[in-house]
């Protein structure tokens, strides 16, 4: 005891004075263990060492549940010790309140720590499909965290204290089974909100198909997909859908489409010449063409046999998004300096028109 019961004998004014002078010593201790925490955070906290950033996040989450016990100490001691009202109510010289308190405490850190720890980690393990500014997942995740720590806690304290907590459990377990009947459509797209966070099937500005809809991914989130379609229309797809279903994402790898090229041939040249200065001006029209084209290397066959010629079909492979009229350009410039050379014979018809297609007017 720091000091004797409440007298009338003029102790009042001591006790006062001395439970006044420990409450302002554990404030001051609180504020100077907050600010040296705060500095020591700066310090650390840019810090590209992961051991030290897990030292910020602990002093971020200890800052203000240890400055608070600080002070709450210096007031439980104040009251009980130097005033002495431990002899007037019990329930200050019960050493479970103080612990219960400390427990809280402890479990208002935790919370912040392990919240924090998760959602930072759960940045870095958890790809965004919406860029670096979309930390939702991440904070859901650490909000989860939070919730289930005080969760723990507050079961713990109210066992310690002897109050029973199976009734609390009991409806607690009926509480959570009428909310996941009546929120299941909701629980299910949430849950491929995540798959598709996790499993990445699809990103924004993706092209896609999920039937029946085709068009560019505008927005993932937890819900739902929003996908602009070929028409201009903005389609809100519920995630559990797209995790059921079949998702062509035309984005993914390196997407290609075949641009076909048709020549007529005279039929006096032997089919296998012509097919020769063919594969020859494919290949020359592929290495001129620009990188960015993907211009792989062409087939040549017969495509079906004109009125003036065979039709061959040169068919090159190029990636999505090349302007096919641009490939054929590239390649019937080539085919026009053969014919020119004397390399190959192109087919005329009657009225001496050069036919560079097909029968029916291709050109």
């Amino acid at each position: 005891m720091l000091a004797a019961p409440l007298s009338p004998n003029g102790d009042m004014i001591a006790g006062l004075v001395l439970a006044t002078g420990i409450v302002l010593v554990g404030v001051a201790t609180g504020v100077a263990v907050f600010a040296a925490l705060a500095r020591f955070e700066e310090r650390v906290e840019g810090s590209p060492r992961t051991g030290l950033r897990i030292v910020a996040t602990a002093l971020v989450a200890a800052k203000w549940p240890l400055s608070i016990g600080i002070v709450a100490a210096s007031i439980f001691i104040a009251l009980r010790d130097a005033l002495g009202l431990g002899l007037f109510y019990p329930e200050l010289g019960d050493p479970r309140y103080p612990i219960a308190v400390a427990i809280v405490l402890v479990a208002w850190g935790a919370a912040n720590f392990f919240s924090r720890l998760a959602g930072a980690f759960g940045r870095q393990l958890i790809p965004s499909p919406e860029g670096d500014g979309d930390t939702r997942m991440a904070d859901l995740v650490g909000t989860g965290v939070r919730y289930l720590i005080w969760f723990m806690a507050a079961l713990y304290i109210l066992n310690y204290l002897d109050v029973s907590i199976t009734p609390l459990l009991a409806g607690a377990g009926i509480a959570g089974i009428a909310l996941a009947l009546a929120t299941q459509d909701l629980l299910s797209n949430l849950f491929g909100g995540v798959i598709i966070l996790l499993d990445r099937p699809l990103g924004v500005g993706d092209k896609v198909r999920i039937d029946p809809y085709v068009g560019t991914v505008m927005r993932v989130g937890l819900r739902s997909t929003r996908i602009r379609t070929l028409d201009g229309l903005v389609a809100t797809v519920p995630n559990s859908r797209i995790t059921t279903n079949i998702v062509v994402n035309y984005s993914a790898g390196a997407a290609q489409v075949f641009v076909p090229v048709p020549v007529t041939v005279d039929y006096a040249v032997p089919v296998e010449q012509s097919r020769a200065v063919l594969h020859d001006l494919a290949g020359a029209a592929v290495s001129a063409a620009p990188a960015d084209w993907g211009l792989g290397e062409a087939s040549v066959r017969i495509g079906e046999l004109g009125r003036f010629g065979p039709i061959f079909v040169m068919t090159f492979s190029v990636r999505d998004g090349t302007d096919p009229l641009a490939v054929k350009d590239a390649v019937y410039a080539q085919v026009s300096e053969a014919v020119r050379d004397g390399r190959l014979a192109i087919a005329f018809g009657h009225d001496g028109e050069q036919v560079m297609g097909g029968p029916d007017g291709m050109t």
